[in-house]
């Protein structure tokens, strides 16, 4: 399986609009970060875990037309925006639909924003002859994209709840400040968790630097990278402090398990 970091950044990317690179060297190609989201690949199943406003950037950057899904962790704008794009995409699917996976409260957020996706009445003239359509997903049951198995797990992102993923070895947790007993069960014995933490001070819906890497040692991972940066986050500075099997994720990075 071969996972590979589509974008690493927090919500508004690294720089910031208008070119502000706060605490990041722009110099240092690793400090320029789109919204979070990767994509999962094995064999004939290619899949992407969110579909932030990036979305457009990182498929042409990693030749992405067609999927056996794509996978919401939640409703926030920088992790479904993307979906404007879904038109376009439809394009190369001749007669194949594109599975959506989350829960039934991101479902239901998307569907507010982009109803006209989702109504078989309404003929979208980019669409071709696939569509987009909704696979409810429940966490701590386990269901299938292509070939694999998914494991969905609940976590806690201030007062919503977020989906994190395990498929296989590999889990993948981004914005969550903390999880259930269940959910940090599953997490045991992983060859590779993305985890993320948004900066080094702490805030009421994100990680920091200082828990995530408490939760890193508590699970132990083979390797652990983390995601989700913000403009404070500088690839250098925060490496310097990191233990030998832990890395700051960057844009583009392929992960091979």
């Amino acid at each position: 399986m071969k996972v590979t970091v589509l974008g690493c950044g927090s919500a508004y990317g690294v720089p910031l609009i208008g070119g502000d690179w706060g605490g990041c060297d722009p110099s240092n190609p690793k400090n320029r970060r789109t919204t979070p989201s990767i994509l999962v690949e094995q064999g004939d199943t290619k899949f992407m875990v969110d579909c932030g406003p990036d979305f457009r950037v990182q498929a042409e950057r990693h030749a992405i037309k067609v999927l056996d899904g794509i996978l919401y962790t939640h409703p926030h704008a920088d992790h479904i925006v993307g979906n404007f794009h879904l038109p376009m995409l439809m394009r190369y699917y001749d007669n194949k639909n594109l599975p959506l996976f989350a829960d039934r409260a991101t479902k239901k957020e998307i569907e507010k924003v982009w109803w006209f996706q989702n109504d078989p009445k309404i003929d979208v003239e980019y669409y071709g002859n696939g569509r987009p359509y909704w696979v409810e997903i429940i966490p701590n049951f386990p269901f299938m994209v292509g070939s694999l198995s998914v494991l969905p797990l609940l976590q806690y992102h201030g007062k919503m709840n977020s989906i994190g993923y395990r498929i296989g070895n590999f889990a993948y947790s981004t914005d969550l400040n903390d999880m259930p007993d269940q959910s940090w069960d599953q997490l045991k014995d992983l060859d590779v968790w993305i985890v993320e933490s948004d900066s080094e001070s702490p805030t009421k819906m994100h990680s920091h630097l200082e828990q995530t890497l408490e939760w890193i040692a508590r699970l132990k991972p083979r390797k652990a990278y983390i995601t989700h940066l913000d403009y404070t986050m500088d690839y250098d500075r925060i490496s310097a402090k990191l233990p030998e099997n832990v890395f700051l994720a960057y844009d583009g990075l392929e992960i091979n398990l």
